[in-house]
């Protein structure tokens, strides 16, 4: 690796990173999901695609807005989205279009960096509440081949969808291990 790929790598990181701790607790309004993804919440069957999915009855499970992700271009967040919705539906997360007192926010970061034929997608997702205190962060990193261009450009919507099974699979392990 050299040393500009190092350091982009560690600027796009600590500008994800960045983003996500100035937003406190009223730096986004919450209107996260649109009529349609509220009316593809309604019109989805449990469990689609036939995965084995979590009990989430034991646990408090509150709903859940998810306000549009930061640092992603529509035409990554569209595929995000609609991921996110399926598999919050397949596991029985209920979703709405705007935070309410006793629910969670979402709060999404992202950033793409090309290197070589590799692309990588870096997001971090912090839980708030209704009062607005981070109560947990989810983040990784999600690695695909170079598609066109850079950046944003050369990631595809199976980048994303993996994103959104991953991030909506992390959230629902910690509402189990909240629950207790």
């Amino acid at each position: 690796m050299t040393a500009s790929t190092t350091l982009s790598r560690g600027f796009a990181l600590l500008t994800v990173l960045a983003l996500a701790g100035c937003a406190g607790s009223n730096a986004l309004q919450p209107n996260a999901l649109t009529s349609t993804q509220e009316e593809a919440i309604a019109a989805a069957s449990p469990n689609p695609a036939g995965r084995q999915t979590a009990s989430l009855a034991a646990a408090a499970n509150p709903q859940l807005a998810i306000p549009p992700a930061i640092g992603a271009p529509e035409t990554a967040i569209a595929p995000l989205n609609a991921r996110l919705v399926a598999r919050a539906q397949e596991l029985g997360i209920p979703l709405g279009a705007a935070a309410s007192a006793d629910g969670l926010t979402m709060k999404g970061y992202f950033s793409a960096i090309t290197e070589g034929q590799q692309t990588t997608v870096i997001y971090v997702w912090d839980v708030i509440d209704g009062q607005g205190n981070r109560l947990t962060r989810i983040q990784g990193q999600e690695r695909g081949p170079r598609t066109a261009g850079e950046g944003w450009t050369s990631v595809g919507p199976d980048m994303m969808q993996r994103i959104a099974d991953q991030t909506i699979d992390a959230y629902a392990s910690w509402l189990l291990a909240r629950a207790g």
